[in-house]
């Protein structure tokens, strides 16, 4: 094993070293929140969207809660997995490990480099042959996140989440990113692996 264990290029020496996580743990935590926030979704559409009783006065912080836990655990598993895809690949990746979680925010950039990054992590657990799944859960997630917005704001002018064909493109994109995080997570072996440089 110590044979893994030894400088990877020029950059090795200077460069910070990662080590292989199993990334099955965050990826079930996330993916059971993501699973729940499918479930509230289905609900509320079920008992009658905004006047559902999920979205009760008393209940409002709860909806807000389970989103955020969704996104925090999301970037864990991401971050994860990307440091993974280091050990597994090292050198091959465009973007570092920190601005892989940087760029869910970076303004216009946050629509496509994600993805990029994605599949970038896909690689280097193996050939992409699911390269179509990600890409279908990214454009779903669009549909669901930006463009939903702009639509809102420019064409509908009120900010409704709550009927029907939202709450349906929102579940669809649960299911795609439940298959996201399953397919990736396989592609990377359970380790430990030994530690190896970042070139």
């Amino acid at each position: 094993m110590d044979a893994y264990d030894i400088p990877v290029g020029p950059a090795a020496a200077r460069g910070p070293r990662y080590r292989f996580r199993d990334p099955a743990g965050p990826a079930l935590v996330v993916q059971s929140l993501i699973a729940t926030q499918a479930l509230a979704d289905v609900y509320i559409v079920a008992t009658g969207g905004e006047d559902s009783p999920w979205l009760a006065e008393e209940l409002v912080p709860l909806p807000a809660v389970l989103q955020v836990a969704c996104w925090i655990s999301f970037l864990v598993w991401f971050h994860r997995v990307r440091c993974n895809a280091e050990v597994l690949a090292p050198g091959s990746h465009a973007y570092s490990p920190p601005f892989a979680l940087g760029a869910w925010i970076i303004p216009l950039a946050m629509w496509w480099l994600p993805r990029r990054i994605t599949l970038d992590i896909r690689r280097a657990g193996g050939p992409p042959r699911d390269a179509w799944l990600i890409n279908a859960w990214w454009i779903v997630w669009l549909c669901d996140g930006p463009l939903t917005v702009a639509f809102h704001f420019l064409v509908l002018d009120h900010f409704d989440y709550y009927n029907p064909v939202d709450q349906s493109i929102s579940v669809l994109c649960a299911v795609l990113a439940l298959a996201v995080i399953r397919r990736v997570t396989a592609g990377q072996p359970a380790g430990p692996l030994p530690y190896f440089n970042m070139t």
